[in-house]
């Protein structure tokens, strides 16, 4: 069963891995809500709280990943400082132009 953790743990950190990528190389966060990463910041904070009380080596690793991940998605989207071409398009459909 301990693989299933692992095996996620693993998927977790590639899911972020397009986000971030395209916030430091783009410098783009069209559509990013940085209240919403805050409010998974502090849910990951509290859970690694728990994972760490309980022993749970495997749960505080993930949340270890996660809340460095969030971290760096909401300070390269704080440094984020234009929109890129892709989304440049994507506001225009949207918006008439």
């Amino acid at each position: 069963m301990e693989i299933i953790g692992w095996v996620g743990t693993t998927l977790v950190i590639i899911a972020y891995g397009p986000q971030i990528y395209h916030l430091w190389a783009a410098r783009c966060a069209w559509g990013v809500s940085l209240w919403m990463w805050s409010i998974w910041l502090v849910s990951s904070t509290f859970l690694l709280t728990y994972s760490w009380f309980r022993s749970e080596m495997l749960f505080v690793i993930v949340q270890c990943v996660n809340i460095l991940a969030i971290a760096a998605t909401i300070l390269l989207t704080r440094r984020s400082n234009q929109i890129c071409p892709y989304h440049r398009g994507v506001t225009r459909d949207k918006s008439g132009e």
